[in-house]
């Protein structure tokens, strides 16, 4: 199965030592993963927008993140690496935004896809299956919080299920 999967540090494989024990690499030999720790939903639409363009995989898995993230000028951006920017932020003008960028890609991806968060509320969409956070409760987490290989194991074992029904 040729995979496609975006997302944040979750999805990269934050604090792993062997980054090919992320869930992504665990579900599928033939992977493509354009995670990167810290991303903000603007990356990932714009880079799986870009990557559909051009592929097409069997599947799209999308690990969402905060909505309290920008990306500007192709940096990721939060309110403590940029403090300036957020001192006015609009926790309500992220969610709906954050709420467009799901509805966006659910109706752009025209291949099977699934879509999963880390931490925040869960998501409105007929695609969505659950929480990297409840998945990996309970397993061995690095010092940022991450989970280390069982966590991924078990993320990678909730979306196999998730895939076989």
């Amino acid at each position: 199965m040729k995979l496609y999967t975006n997302g944040d540090s979750f999805t990269y494989g934050a604090e792993l030592e062997d980054r090919a024990q992320a869930w992504p690499y665990l579900v599928s030999s033939n992977a493509v993963n354009d995670a990167q720790p810290g991303a903000s939903n603007d990356y990932i639409v714009r880079t799986t927008v870009e990557y559909l363009e051009q592929n097409t995989p069997d599947l799209v898995i999308i690990g969402w993140t905060t909505p309290d993230r920008l990306e500007l000028g192709n940096q990721h951006c939060t309110g403590r690496s940029k403090p300036d920017i957020f001192k006015d932020w609009d926790t309500d003008w992220a969610k709906r935004k954050f709420d467009a960028q799901v509805k966006l890609l659910d109706r752009y991806i025209t291949v099977p896809h699934l879509f999963c968060v880390g931490w925040c509320d869960p998501i409105t969409s007929p695609n969505y299956i659950g929480r990297f956070v409840e998945w990996a409760y309970g397993t061995p987490h690095g010092p940022g919080g991450h989970p280390l290989e069982l966590g991924h194991r078990r993320i990678a074992d909730e979306i196999l299920r998730n895939i076989s029904n």
